[in-house]
């Protein structure tokens, strides 16, 4: 038990250490200003409604099925990304170095990594394509947030692990309505 509870340890350590290489030496202002764009939900209103509209003109009779199964599985990724934060209630990075005030908020994991993993392989299984195809979206997101000074590299993830694993559940019940 000791062992274990040396190297749950060491890898904090680590990543903190990550953290602050990457805050400190490979994050100029820009990329922290793009960061926060990237992870800001309102950059994607408009894609995601284009695409909606695309997707219902050309398959409409898939289409409520679609939004509806992906809406729940949302639902349920940002629900456990959030009751996995309560209970392991790691701080966030920023809060450490007193740039962002909210004591109460928690890091551990990145709900943006969880929910865009499993809106990837949700995406990879519905149209059939490898996940590959999907991977730069959850990628590029969960740098945003340790880039943005929100996450831990180790949150963002345990965050794709936990999408990843939710979505492989949530499709092994839902690909009946598909």
């Amino acid at each position: 038990m000791a062992g274990a509870h040396s190297c749950f340890v060491f890898l904090i350590e680590l990543d903190k250490q990550i953290f602050t290489a990457l805050t400190l030496h490979f994050n100029p202002p820009w990329v922290s200003a793009l960061s926060e764009r990237i992870g800001d939900l309102r950059t994607y209103t408009v894609p995601v409604i284009i695409f909606s509209l695309l997707y219902y003109w050309l398959n409409s009779p898939r289409f409520i099925r679609f939004v509806l199964l992906a809406a729940l599985l949302l639902a349920i990724s940002e629900g456990s990304a959030y009751l996995i934060k309560q209970w392991v209630a790691r701080p966030r990075p920023a809060v450490e170095w007193l740039i962002y005030v909210d004591p109460k908020a928690l890091c551990f994991p990145s709900a943006h990594a969880v929910n865009t993993m499993a809106l990837a392989v949700f995406l990879s299984r519905w149209f059939g394509k490898s996940l590959l195809w999907y991977l730069p979206i959850p990628l590029v997101i969960g740098a945003s947030r340790v880039l943005a000074n929100y996450h831990y590299p180790l949150d963002v993830i345990g965050g794709w692990l936990i999408g990843y694993v939710i979505s492989r559940i949530f499709w092994r019940f839902s690909r009946n309505f598909s």
